[in-house]
């Protein structure tokens, strides 16, 4: 099994998360879905700054994105792109 946002192998042992999607499944390792809640989890607070932080990482983690991923990513940071962005005003 691989992680679809970094390309990381699954090692011996190590548990995955697995997404479920409208196209499948998503398959992601600890660290990446750790940072997928932390973004969803401070778009949710209205933390921008910690959001902004969070996402960023997310995104130097995905080195090696499915395709399948990068859509699901899209349609996953969308409402909280807005959300985030409406506490500005």
């Amino acid at each position: 099994m691989v992680c679809d946002c970094c390309g990381r192998k699954k090692k011996l042992f190590e548990s995955f998360a697995a997404v479920k999607t409208k196209d499948g499944q998503l398959n992601f390792c600890v660290d990446c879905n750790d940072l997928a809640y932390k973004v969803r989890d401070d778009a949710n607070e209205m933390n921008k700054d910690a959001y902004i932080l969070h996402l960023e990482q997310w995104k130097q983690r995905a080195k090696k994105p499915s395709k399948q991923f990068v859509v699901w990513k899209e349609a996953f940071i969308a409402p909280l792109e807005k959300k985030i962005n409406s506490s500005d005003e």
